[in-house]
């Protein structure tokens, strides 16, 4: 499976994989999205949400293999997404999305992960 994750407003605190399925946590709920049977060429947008956030925003399969975009949520600055990565690399406690730090802005930028919200300079 390869992961893009997207910088949004609301996002899961972070993910957990177990083959094709998907594990999002928020405030200490989690739901699974078991996306073994997904297929080929088959679309999915937006999720059933958990807690209100919409944990994934697209599936598709492509050549047997799923592509899904996820979100990390973000404060203030300028985000972009991850780019595509294979599943084992992600990490929970990691900020996977790409901060612009040539931008200006207003407010504290700052990324959930596990661990919390992490704030930057």
């Amino acid at each position: 499976m390869k992961i893009n994750i997207l910088a949004t407003p609301d996002g899961p605190d972070y993910y957990g994989f177990d083959g094709e399925t998907i594990i999002a946590y928020v405030d200490g709920h989690s739901k699974s999205y078991d996306l073994s049977d997904f297929p080929e060429g088959g679309e999915l947008t937006n999720a059933e949400k958990i807690k209100g956030v919409i944990p994934i925003w697209s599936v598709e399969r492509v050549n047997g293999e799923l592509k899904v975009f996820l979100c990390q949520e973000v404060g203030p600055g300028y985000w972009s997404e991850s780019g595509w990565f294979n599943v084992s690399g992600y990490d929970p406690r990691t900020v996977h999305v790409v901060r612009d730090t040539s931008k200006l802005h207003y407010g504290k930028a700052w990324v959930k992960t596990r661990d919390g919200i992490r704030f930057f300079d």
